[in-house]
C-alpha cells in the first residue's frame, strides 16, 4: 500500500473558485490529477485520504469529480452503501445525473444488493426528489439479479406513488424484471395495461416467454405485434421468434418469417443470420443453411459452428470435418459440436483421436467435451483412454459434478469395470438416484445382481425411475423372475406404476409364464383408465400369445385402430409359435395390403410360421422376398429358421449346403444347433458329428452340442461313442445343466429343476410325483387335445372368431 505521506504530497493545493479561461484550465488540470489518482487507489484508507483531499481542496463541489469519486466507491470490494451514504447526503448538489450514475454502476457491480438499500435511504431521507424514470430502471436491474421479486413488487408500489409508470422506459425495465424473476403473470398485467406499444415494449413481453420455453406463446406475440398492431419487428423480436419456430418443430412458420424479412428489406445481422441458418440446419435443409451462410457480410465462430452441426446431424461427417477445419478461430464450443456429430453417428474411434488433436492445439477441454468423449470410450469399450481421461480431469482442473462423476461410473459399468466404479461410488460425497441407478444397472449386467438388489433396497430415496431402471435391465438379462419379485415389492411400497413399469412387467410375464400376474396387470390397466397406446398392446399380445392365450391376444388386436408394425409383427410371431403358421402367414400377406414395410423383426415371425408348418418353398420364397425386395440383410435368426424349415422336412444335404453358403461373420451357434437339433430329428449320425465339430468349435463349453451329440449317439445305440461323449465333457469341465420346469401360483414362479431338493416343499413335491406315477402306470388314461383351429376363422386377418 502506497504511504499516507507520500499519498498526500501527489495532491494539488487548494484551488480557488476560477474566474477566468486560465484559472478554469488550471481547475481542469486539478481534476485530471484527481481523476489519476482515484484510478490509482487501491484500499479504504487511500479512498479515505482522497475524499479528504476533496473536501479540503473543494473539488467535491465539482459534480464530475463526485461522480467519479462515488462510482469507484460502488466497484470497490472494501467500500459499502453506508459511506456513500454519507458522501451523497454530505454535498449540496447530489442531483439527479449523481443518484442515475451511482445506482447504474451498483446495478451491474458484484454488490447489486447495495443498490436497494441505497434506494431505500434515498427514499426515507430528503432526497426522493431525485427519484425519476432513469433512477428506476436501474433499481428494477438490481432486483432482477438478485431474484428480488418481492423487492421488485415494491418498487413497482413506488413507481405508481410517485407516477413514473407512465413512462415506457420504466415499464419495459418493470416487465424484464418480473420476467427474470419468474413472475409471468404481473409481466403480462403490466404490459396488457400499457397504452402505447412501441418494439421495445414487445420485445421485453416476447423474451419473458421465451426464456420460460413458452414458444407457443412467443409466436402468437409475434403475429399480434406484426398483424394487428402493424409494427415492424426487430432483429431481436425475429432473433426469439424463429428461435421458438425452431424449439418448437414449427418449420413452415419459420420460412414465412425468414420471407418476412426478405419482402420487408430488414438487414440481416450476424446473429439474426446465425439463428436462420440454425432453424435450416435443424429442418436438414443444408444447401439452403449453407447459402444464407455465403451471403453473410461477416461470420464468426457461431456461423461455423452451426454449419458444423447442421452437417453432423444429417450425417454428412466429411463435408462437417471439412468446415470444422477451416473454422478460423476455433473455441471449444466448436470442437464440442465436432464430437457430439461423431459420437451421434457412432463414430467413436474418430471421436477419441479428435480429441487428441484437440490437446495437441493445447485447446482446454470442458465438462461437454469429457461427455462426449467418456461416451465414444463406451461406445469403443476403450478403459485404457477413458482411464487416460480420468486421469486428465484429476489434473485439468475441471469441476467434479455429480452428474460428470456419473458418467464416469457408467463408462466403468459399460466397460465391465466394477472395481472402478465402485471406488468412484465409495469416495463420492454426494449421491442422486442416477448414481445409485447406474450401479445397481452395472451390477446386474455383470451377473451380480445380488449385489445390485442390496444396493437398491438402501437407496435412501427411490422414485420411479429407479424401479423402471432396476425392472428393465432385469428383463434385459433374462432375470424375470426377479423382476416380478421386485414389482411386488414396488406394490407393496405404494409405488404407483406407470407405462414403462407395466410394459416392462408384461414383458417378465410373457417371458416367465406368469400368466396369472399378466392377466392382473390386464386388469390393472383396465381399471385404472390407463391409455393404451401400440406400445402397451404390443405388450399385452405378446404375453397372451406367449403364454399360449392366443384367442385373447387375437382378440386385442382385432381392436387395435391404428395398427403398427410392432403390432402386426408381434401379432405374426405370436401365431407363428401356437402353431397356427398358416394363419400367420395370411396375416402377413394382409398386412403387405395394408402398406405396411415389413422389418427383419417380422420376417422372423414369418419363417418362423413356414418352419411351423413345414412349409419349405414358402419359406425360400420369403427369404428371397426379404433379402431382394426388401433388401434386408439376413441375420443369425433368419439363417437359423431356414436351417429349421429344412431339417423339419428331412432336407439335411440342403440345410447343410445352405449353411456353407452363410457369411463366416455371422454368429453360426444357433445355425449349427438348429442342424444339430434337425439330425437327431432324423437320426443322421454322420451329419450330426459334423455338425457337433463346427458347433463346439465356435462354441467349446457349450453343454447343449455334447448332450445332442449323447442322445444321437444313445437313439442310434451307439454306447461308446456316448461314453466318449461324456468323457470329453469331464475332461473340458463342461456341466450338463439340469432340466426345468416351472408353475405359477399365486402370482410367483416356482422353479422345479431335476434332481433339486433345495425347494422348502421337496419332500410333498416328490411324494406326488411317485403317486402321479403309480397312477399313470396303472390307468389306461386318454386325453383330448384342442385345437384352435378350429376356433379360428380360415379367412385372412382373423377377424371372426367363434
Amino acid at each position: 500500500m502506497i504511504a499516507a505521506t507520500s499519498f498526500s504530497s501527489n495532491f494539488p493545493p487548494p484551488q480557488k473558485k476560477p474566474t477566468t479561461l486560465t484559472n478554469t484550465s488550471t481547475s481542469l488540470n486539478y481534476n485530471t490529477q484527481f481523476i489519476s489518482l482515484l484510478l490509482n487507489c487501491s484500499s479504504l484508507q487511500e479512498l479515505h485520504q482522497l475524499h479528504a483531499q476533496f473536501v479540503k481542496t473543494g473539488a467535491i463541489n465539482d459534480s464530475v469529480l463526485l461522480t467519479r469519486l462515488i462510482s469507484l466507491c460502488s466497484l470497490l470490494d472494501f467500500s459499502n452503501v453506508e459511506y456513500i451514504h454519507r458522501i451523497l447526503f454530505s454535498v449540496s448538489n447530489g442531483n439527479r445525473i449523481i443518484w442515475n450514475s451511482i445506482f447504474q454502476e451498483f446495478s451491474v457491480s458484484s454488490v447489486p444488493e447495495q443498490s436497494l438499500l441505497l434506494f431505500i435511504k434515498m427514499i426515507e431521507g430528503d432526497k426522493s426528489s431525485s427519484v425519476n424514470s432513469h433512477v428506476i430502471p436501474s433499481i428494477l436491474k438490481a432486483c432482477s439479479r438478485i431474484m428480488g421479486a418481492s423487492e421488485g413488487i415494491q418498487i413497482h408500489g413506488i413507481c405508481v406513488k410517485l407516477n413514473t409508470m407512465a413512462d415506457s422506459y420504466v415499464q419495459n425495465a418493470m416487465i424484464q424484471m418480473y420476467s427474470k424473476c419468474g413472475q409471468l403473470f404481473e409481466a403480462r398485467q403490466v404490459f396488457d395495461k400499457m397504452p402505447d406499444k412501441n418494439v421495445v415494449s414487445w420485445n421485453s413481453i416476447i423474451t419473458c416467454y421465451a426464456e420460460l420455453g413458452r414458444w407457443e406463446d412467443v409466436k402468437i406475440l409475434f403475429w399480434l405485434m406484426v398483424e394487428e398492431s402493424f409494427l415492424i419487428p426487430n432483429s431481436i423480436t425475429l432473433v426469439k421468434m424463429i428461435s421458438a419456430c425452431t424449439k418448437s418443430g414449427d418449420f413452415e412458420a419459420g420460412k414465412w418469417v425468414h420471407q418476412y424479412i426478405l419482402e420487408n428489406g430488414i438487414r440481416v445481422c450476424l446473429n439474426l443470420g446465425n439463428t436462420l441458418m440454425n432453424m435450416y440446419a435443424k429442418m436438414g435443409e443444408m444447401n439452403e443453411a449453407r447459402r444464407l451462410f455465403d451471403q453473410m457480410w461477416e461470420q464468426d465462430v457461431v456461423s461455423w459452428t452451426t454449419l458444423v452441426s447442421g452437417y453432423a446431424g444429417s450425417g454428412s461427417l466429411d463435408v462437417a470435418r471439412e468446415f470444422f477445419d477451416r473454422i478460423p478461430n476455433r473455441n471449444v464450443i466448436a470442437w464440442n459440436a465436432m464430437f457430439a456429430g461423431y459420437v451421434s453417428n457412432g463414430c467413436f474411434l474418430e471421436a477419441v483421436l479428435l480429441f487428441r488433436d484437440m490437446l495437441v492445439f493445447s485447446e482446454n477441454p470442458d465438462r461437454a467435451t469429457i461427455l462426449s468423449v467418456l461416451a465414444a470410450c463406451v461406445g469403443l469399450e476403450d478403459i485404457f483412454t477413458a482411464r487416460t481421461i480420468h486421469g486428465f480431469v484429476c489434473k485439468g482442473g475441471i469441476d467434479w459434478t455429480v452428474d460428470l462423476v456419473n458418467c464416469f461410473i457408467r463408462m466403468y459399468t459399460k466397460c465391465g469395470s466394477m472395481y472402478s466404479a465402485e471406488l468412484l461410488f465409495k469416495r463420492m460425497h454426494m449421491k442422486n438416484e442416477i448414481t445409485f441407478t447406474t450401479m445397481i444397472v452395472g451390477y446386474v449386467q455383470c451377473g451380480a445382481e445380488e449385489v445390485a438388489l442390496e444396493i437398491f433396497y438402501k437407496m435412501p430415496y427411490k422414485d420411479i425411475i429407479s424401479w423402471n431402471a432396476l425392472l428393465a435391465v432385469l428383463n434385459q438379462c433374462s432375470y424375470f423372475n426377479e423382476a416380478l419379485s421386485i414389482f411386488l415389492d414396488m406394490l407393496r411400497a405404494n409405488v404407483r406404476p406407470n407405462k414403462l413399469t407395466l410394459v416392462s412387467m408384461l414383458s417378465a410375464c410373457a417371458n416367465a409364464g406368469a400368466f396369472d400376474l399378466g392377466q392382473w396387470i390386464h386388469a390393472y390397466i383396465d381399471r385404472n383408465n390407463i391409455e393404451t397406446d401400440n406400445h402397451l398392446l404390443s405388450s399385452l399380445i405378446d404375453m397372451y400369445a406367449k403364454c399360449g392365450s392366443i384367442e385373447i391376444a387375437v382378440e386385442l388386436f382385432a381392436k387395435v385402430q391404428n395398427k403398427d408394425l410392432l403390432i402386426w409383427s408381434i401379432m405374426i410371431r405370436g401365431l407363428a409359435m401356437n402353431g397356427h403358421g398358416n394363419l400367420a402367414l395370411d396375416l402377413f400377406e394382409e398386412m403387405l395390403q395394408f402398406g405396411v414395410e415389413p422389418d427383419s423383426i417380422t420376417f422372423i415371425g414369418v419363417l418362423s410360421a413356414c418352419s411351423h408348418a413345414g412349409l419349405v418353398d414358402k419359406g425360400r420364397h420369403y427369404f428371397d422376398m426379404m433379402t431382394r425386395l426388401y433388401k434386408i440383410s439376413p441375420e443369425a435368426e433368419h439363417y437359423s429358421c431356414m436351417v429349421d424349415i429344412f431339417g423339419r422336412r428331412g432336407l439335411l444335404l440342403e440345410a447343410k449346403d445352405f449353411i456353407e453358403d452363410i457369411p463366416r461373420n455371422c454368429n453360426e451357434k444357433a445355425i449349427w444347433g438348429a442342424l444339430l437339433g434337425a439330425c437327431r430329428i432324423h437320426g443322421n449320425v454322420e451329419l450330426a458329428k459334423y455338425a457337433a465339430n463346427h458347433l463346439l468349435e465356435l462354441d467349446p463349453n457349450s453343454s447343449g452340442g455334447y448332450v445332442l451329440l449323447s442322445n444321437i449317439y444313445a437313439e442310434t445305440s451307439n454306447w461308446n461313442d456316448v461314453v466318449e461323449v461324456r468323457k470329453l465333457m469331464k475332461m473340458k469341465g463342461v456341466a450338463k445343466l439340469p432340466g426345468c420346469s416351472c408353475i405359477e401360483l399365486n402370482g410367483v414362479v416356482q422353479e422345479f429343476f431335476a434332481g433339486d431338493i433345495s425347494h422348502p416343499q421337496c419332500e410333498q413335491i416328490y411324494r406326488i410325483l411317485e403317486e402321479l406315477e403309480r397312477h399313470m402306470g396303472s390307468t389306461d388314461s386318454e386325453y383330448e387335445y384342442y385345437s384352435l383351429d378350429r376356433l379360428l376363422c380360415p379367412q385372412r386377418c382373423l377377424k371372426n372368431w367363434d
